[in-house]
């Protein structure tokens, strides 16, 4: 009965909250006397049209001039200045078909197509770093810039929008191009491909041989499989196996650890679900959207909100990261001082800071690599205008940063030409493992003082997210506007300082280290958490009080006329992910001591231990899947929600099952080889 209370009341206040924003009303007559932000030739007719000659399409990116007599630049000007719900519609993209362009132009005379010149856009530096990377197409901006710039002009002349627009050519295909498909990096990955595949046919022919030497009847086919072989050599032969690595990827958990906390896999899988959800869409911005109008007016919403709030998800992950590497660090110091009374030495600490950052590294870094190296490959147009500005800019990136990826600093380095811009995680929480593994050794050598010093440690690290937003005037929030999220994210200090570094992040990774303390006290002391009534209690209230706090940023983000006070922005910037990360570590320990009835047999079932093991695999390729899909388009897609899904579901299924070929010849391999290792 308590508990129906709670949650009511929990669903009252939601209401209350959701109501201290104003509603915003968009001018739809307004907004239609703006140019549209995407307008795209016909990319396969312009190709096709004339054989045996060589057409050219070019891909221009565009800024209108500031002219306040024209209702149009008015109309921007009104529009964009809700920056955090709205795209900034001054910035406008061009796909140009040159001899529709010129035959545009034929009838004009040489003072006139003059008058039309607005010039050359070169004070927009999220465009300059799309020029950086495609430094190879400058001979095409000699040629076509000034075509390319009269003629966008001529058509807003045309369209009477009043307004004149600088633009600058990012790039353009040709008929006569030529892909240089041989070159060292693509040899590279053919080399690996069949490098993997050859292991993979010698593995699995030496497993079916030994399996069929088996004389023993009552020996299933499956359990020849599940079964490691006694010598070293015949193990490191069968690493490759697919049969074998097929039957590691869906094996029960093992011990009283690996049954209590089978369900993160469930979290995992649903997180993941979350964040590819959340880039899907924002790959969609990246790319063109025929109605900007519905997705700007969808964010005045609580759903926008909610939508806004979703960067909470990314501390699922740290939590889980945190407790995990807690778990390994007891279960091996116990192993290691296993009958010894006398703490270890600083050449044991050493070794095993050492050991765990190189299986960490290497268990990591393989299949990342391996992504890496997909990501950087060149292929042939396989879409159209869009193909290059969304997933070539990716292949330039990764050719050129690949090494801040595998250092991971690329959240600190490069950050404005990011590779696999998601490898940011990963980068924050290598960071914070290396750290929570200091302090852990430090809180076992001097076990006296360890309290005090986790107690220090998560106080700093509370307040300084804190501290950070009001000195340096941050934004409480996280916000991917859209136009951030069309411009990629590049020069959003936001983003790069606030969102992505480690140490405004490690206080959600430390609640993971310290919610596996709590649940190694649990265990040790065998706490019957499932009988306490109070805690109970207090656990399932969790569920509608974090749907509540997803809701708090709702007063912030849609309070447009005036700023948030800088002193109560910086405490909200401090709490919203520590305090998720805090509910979310009592939450885990609840759960891993059997607390949650149903729910609980839910996140056991045995699909999340497929899907869960693949979430890595699918964290890591998901956006290199959404980039393909999406820069396939050849106009403006119609942004409305079954489109939204359509795209997602297809990104999360060709993402997990990239994911299951990725584990099978790449990451169950390594994980094998580290455990021989050991």
């Amino acid at each position: 009965m308590q508990l129906i209370v709670l949650q009511l009341q929990a669903v009252i206040a939601l209401s209350i909250l959701l109501t201290f924003s104003r509603g915003f009303e968009m001018n739809m007559t307004q907004y239609y006397e703006m140019p549209q932000l995407y307008d795209f030739d016909d990319y396969d007719r312009c190709l096709q049209e004339f054989p045996g000659t060589v057409a050219t399409y070019c891909f221009v990116r565009a800024d209108i001039e500031p002219d306040s007599s024209s209702a149009a630049w008015r109309a921007i000007e009104e529009i964009s200045k809700y920056n955090r719900h709205h795209f900034n519609h001054r910035h406008l993209y061009f796909g140009l078909c040159v001899h529709k362009c010129e035959a545009e132009l034929a009838g004009l005379s040489p003072r006139d197509r003059k008058q039309l010149q607005a010039g050359i856009l070169t004070d927009n530096p999220k465009v300059n770093v799309y020029l950086d990377l495609f430094a190879t197409e400058a001979g095409n901006r000699v040629r076509y810039n000034d075509l390319s710039n009269a003629c966008i002009n001529w058509r807003l002349q045309q369209r009477e929008y009043g307004v004149h627009a600088k633009s600058v050519v990012e790039y353009c295909d040709t008929t006569d191009k030529v892909i240089e498909a041989d070159d060292a990096w693509n040899l590279a990955f053919y080399v690996v491909i069949c490098a993997l595949l050859s292991l993979a046919c010698v593995s699995s022919l030496i497993d079916l041989h030994l399996k069929r030497r088996r004389h023993d009847k009552m020996l299933k086919e499956r359990d020849h499989y599940k079964t490691p072989p006694r010598s070293l050599t015949t193990r490191i032969l069968l690493t490759w196996s697919i049969a074998r690595n097929w039957y590691r990827l869906n094996q029960e958990p093992n011990g009283k650890i690996g049954r209590e906390l089978r369900f993160l896999d469930c979290f995992k899988f649903f997180a993941m679900f979350l964040v590819i959800f959340a880039h899907t869409n924002w790959v969609i911005y990246e790319g063109a959207i025929s109605n900007p109008q519905d997705p700007e007016r969808l964010l005045h919403t609580s759903a926008g909100t909610l939508l806004i709030s979703g960067s909470l998800i990314t501390v699922t992950f740290f939590v889980i990261s945190g407790l995990l590497l807690t778990i390994n660090w007891l279960a091996v110091t116990r192993a290691v001082m296993d009958g010894k009374k006398s703490t270890l030495s600083m050449a044991n600490y050493a070794g095993l800071f050492v050991k765990f950052n190189i299986f960490r590294y290497i268990r990591l870094t393989v299949p990342y690599a391996f992504v890496l190296l997909l990501s950087g490959v060149y292929f042939e147009n396989a879409g159209g205008p869009l193909w290059r500005h969304i997933y070539e800019r990716e292949q330039l990136a990764c050719r050129k940063n690949w090494w801040t990826n595998l250092l991971f600093i690329n959240n600190f380095v490069r950050t404005d030409e990011r590779c696999l811009l998601q490898g940011w995680y990963l980068a924050a929480d290598t960071q914070s493992f290396a750290l929570s593994l200091l302090i852990m050794i430090l809180g076992h050598r001097f076990a006296r003082w360890s309290k005090h010093l986790y107690a220090a440690v998560l106080c700093i690290f509370m307040l300084l997210p804190m501290v950070l937003t009001y000195v340096l005037d941050y934004y409480p929030i996280f916000l991917p506007t859209p136009q951030t999220q069309k411009d990629s994210f590049i020069g959003d200090h936001q983003f790069t300082e606030f969102y992505t570094s480690f140490y405004m992040n490690f206080g959600s990774y430390f609640c993971g280290v310290l919610a596996a303390f709590a649940y190694d006290q649990v265990s040790l002391k065998q706490y019957k958490l499932r009988e306490r009534i109070g805690f109970q209690i207090l656990w399932f209230a969790l569920i509608p009080v974090g749907v509540l706090w997803l809701f708090t940023a709702h007063p912030i983000y849609q309070h447009y006329y005036a700023e948030t006070p800088r002193l109560w922005g910086a405490i909200y910037a401090g709490v919203q992910r520590n305090f998720w990360a805090f509910g979310l570590g009592i939450f885990v320990v609840g759960m891993a001591a059997k607390v949650g009835w149903v729910l609980r047999k839910f996140a056991c079932l045995p699909i999340f231990r497929i899907l869960g093991r693949l979430t890595y695999g699918a964290f890591i390729i998901h956006l290199l899947v959404a980039r393909v899909v999406l820069s396939t388009v050849r106009e403006p897609i119609f942004f409305a929600t079954g489109t939204m899904f359509a795209y997602i579901f297809y990104v999360v299924c060709a993402s997990y099952l990239s994911s299951l070929l990725l584990a099978i010849f790449v990451e169950l391999p390594v994980s094998s080889i580290l455990k021989l290792m050991r």
